[in-house]
C-alpha cells in the first residue's frame, strides 16, 4: 500500500512537472526567443566556416592577387571574371566536371535500382546482404581513391590481370595515364562507392509500396514488366528525382577520389573544376583568380540547389 501510494506521487509529480513545462515551452513570445537561442550556436559556426570564406572569396576576385607577385596587387574589379571567359583549361575542367558526374549519377543510379529490386525479392534470411553492399558506401573517398588506384596499376592491378585473362585485352592497359582510360577508371571506382547510396534509397522506395496495389495490377492480368513500370516506377519517382539531384551537386564537388587517382592528369584529361581551383589557389598561388573561378562554381551549384530545393517541395 505504501509503494502504491509512492509511486501514485511520483507519477503525479513527473506529470505536473511535464505539464508545467508544456505550458511554458507554448507560452506566446518565449518560442521565438528559445528558438533564436539554440539556433544561434549552429549560425555562428556557420558563419565562420561557410560565410567568411565565401566573403572573402567573393572579396579576393576583386583584385589580383599571385602569393609570387605581391608587388603585382591591385583592384581590377572584373578582369577575373572576364579572364574566365577566355581560360581553355576552364573550359576543359567544366566539360570534364560535366561528363563525369552525369556518366557517375547515370550508372549509380540504374545500379542501384537494379540491386535494390533484386534484393526485395530475396528471403527474409538474406536481407543483411543490404548491409554488405552498403559498405563501399561508408569508405571515405580518400580510402576508395587509393584502393581503385592500385587495382588500376598498370602493372600489378587486377583489373588488367582479369580482362587478359577473360581474354578482352591482348596486354595490359595504362589506365590511369591514358586520358580515356583514366576518365573511365575514375567513374568505375566513383560508380562502386556511390551505386549502394542508391539501393539504400529505393530499397526504402520498394517497402513503401502498398502490396494490395501490386497485387490488384496482377489480378488486373498486368505482366511483371507492366507491374514495375506502372505501379513501381510511379512510386519511386519522387526517391529518383530527389536523390539524381542530390547526388549532381555531390559530384559536380568531388575531390578525394579523382585526386587521389590522377591528380587530374595526365594532363588535363580528368581535371575537374574543383581540382582546377585547387591548381590554381595551391601550385599556382593566383588566388585572385581561383578565387573568381570558385565564386562562379559557388553560382553553378546556387542554381543546381534552388532546382533541388523546388523537387523537395514538389509533391510526388
Amino acid at each position: 500500500m505504501y509503494k502504491q501510494n509512492w509511486r501514485a506521487f511520483l507519477v503525479a509529480s513527473n506529470l505536473d512537472r511535464v505539464k508545467k513545462a508544456g505550458r511554458a515551452g507554448y507560452q506566446p513570445g518565449a518560442s521565438p526567443k528559445i528558438a533564436a537561442m539554440l539556433i544561434a550556436p549552429s549560425l555562428v559556426v556557420m558563419g565562420v566556416i561557410i560565410l567568411y570564406p565565401l566573403l572573402n572569396s567573393l572579396w579576393l576576385s576583386l583584385f589580383n592577387y599571385q602569393l609570387t607577385r605581391p608587388d603585382a596587387f591591385a583592384f581590377t574589379l572584373t578582369q577575373n571574371y572576364l579572364r574566365v571567359i577566355h581560360d581553355d583549361t576552364f573550359w576543359i575542367a567544366f566539360k570534364n566536371t560535366t561528363v563525369f558526374t552525369f556518366f557517375t549519377v547515370v550508372i549509380s543510379l540504374v545500379l542501384g535500382l537494379i540491386m535494390a529490386l533484386a534484393i526485395d525479392q530475396l528471403p527474409k534470411r538474406f536481407t543483411s546482404l543490404r548491409g554488405i553492399i552498403l559498405v563501399p558506401w561508408v569508405i571515405p573517398g580518400i580510402v576508395v581513391g587509393y584502393l581503385f588506384m592500385y587495382m588500376f596499376d598498370v602493372e600489378v592491378g587486377i583489373f588488367n590481370y582479369v580482362l587478359q585473362k577473360l581474354h578482352v585485352i591482348q596486354q595490359f592497359l595504362p589506365w590511369l595515364m591514358n586520358g580515356d582510360l583514366a576518365m573511365i577508371a575514375i567513374i568505375v571506382a566513383h560508380v562502386w562507392n556511390q551505386a549502394p547510396f542508391y539501393m539504400l534509397m529505393f530499397t526504402a522506395g520498394l517497402k513503401a509500396i502498398p502490396e494490395d496495389v501490386k497485387e490488384a495490377a496482377y489480378v488486373e492480368g498486368a505482366s511483371r514488366w507492366q507491374e514495375f513500370w506502372h505501379v513501381t516506377m510511379p512510386h519511386l519517382k519522387g526517391i529518383l528525382v530527389i536523390t539524381s539531384l542530390l547526388m549532381v551537386i555531390r559530384n559536380f564537388n568531388n575531390f578525394p577520389i579523382i585526386f587521389t587517382m590522377t591528380g587530374g592528369g595526365p594532363v588535363y584529361t580528368t581535371t575537374t573544376s574543383v581540382i582546377y581551383i585547387y591548381r590554381l589557389a595551391f601550385e599556382q598561388y593566383d588566388m585572385g583568380y581561383a578565387s573568381a573561378v570558385g565564386i562562379i562554381w559557388v553560382i553553378v551549384l546556387l542554381i543546381l540547389s534552388i532546382f533541388y530545393v523546388r523537387a523537395l517541395q514538389k509533391d510526388f
